[in-house]
């Protein structure tokens, strides 16, 4: 397939080109800043205008990584992030619908779901059943984008759209500050002590993109286990002691499920901090 990747520079996106490339796929790459096509996704008109097509012969793509966006609430005030991230996604579904452009996949996340858990959890492992409580701008930006998708897919059937939400995205810089501060790690209550690898979070990209899916779908995606040394178990018991416990949490096993995505893209993962 030709494949836009919006965001294509940043920590998920880097990954996800080199990966997308080595399964053969053809790759634009889009950003704000640095190499490939500069597109600012919160104008309609260059999302618009680059979608269909950057030269006389590029054309319009098969599908469309969305990725772009402030990646994370504190990188600039909550209006601002509400903004940005609110018309990017709004302006990438409108004009793929425009276009033509049938499979989206793109970055929901973790927060959508009660972070940091001042709520406790109504249940954990969390899945895609559990209600959402978006508590920041930036996870509201989330759930509205999962709801717009929803509707587009809708308004024009055969469409698929896939929402991975993506927990703390890690690499091996983030896995050695977490060892050199081990209050890094107990700051990581606020999502569970959840993480995912980049490799892992690109694969689920480049598989969702894949799979043969209509209609909207969302998707957890989380490492097996969770950032933390300690039992599972234990961090339960320090931090929500109350939460009834619906699956199996032995070991280190990670209290976010992405037994969904296995089921839908064949998505499992890999990668765990304690071997890096």
């Amino acid at each position: 397939m030709k494949i836009v990747v919006t965001g294509a520079n940043g920590k998920i996106g880097t990954e996800a080109v080199i990966q997308l490339k080595a399964a053969g796929h053809k790759v634009v790459s889009w950003d704000i800043v640095g190499p490939g096509v500069t597109v600012d996704c919160a104008d309609f008109g260059q999302v618009f205008a680059a979608l269909s097509g950057v030269d006389a012969v590029a054309g319009k793509p098969d599908a469309v990584l969305h990725l772009a966006g402030i990646p994370m609430p504190g990188r600039a005030p909550d209006h601002v992030i509400f903004e940005n991230n609110t018309l990017s996604t709004y302006n990438v579904f409108s004009a793929c619908q425009r276009l033509g452009v049938k499979r989206i996949v793109w970055a929901s996340s973790e927060t959508l779901l009660g972070l940091p858990f001042t709520t406790p959890p109504d249940y954990v492992p969390l899945d895609e059943n559990h209600p959402d409580r978006p508590e920041w701008s930036y996870s509201l930006t989330k759930l509205l984008g999962e709801k717009m998708a929803e509707q587009f897919v809708r308004w024009t059937p055969g469409t698929s759209i896939t929402s991975l939400r993506f927990s703390n995205v890690c690499d091996e810089v983030d896995y050695a500050q977490f060892r050199a501060n081990p209050a890094m790690v107990q700051a990581r209550a606020a999502n569970l002590w959840s993480y995912i690898d980049v490799r892992d979070a690109a694969r689920a990209c480049v598989l969702a993109l894949e799979a043969p899916l209509t209609g909207h779908h969302t998707l957890i995606i989380a490492a097996a286990d969770t950032i933390a040394p300690q039992a599972t178990e234990e961090l339960l018991r320090s931090r929500f002691p109350e939460v009834p416990v619906t699956g199996d949490i032995s070991g280190n096993t990670s209290l976010q499920s992405s037994a969904r995505a296995e089921q839908l893209i064949g998505f499992k993962p890999e990668y765990s901090w304690r071997d890096s």
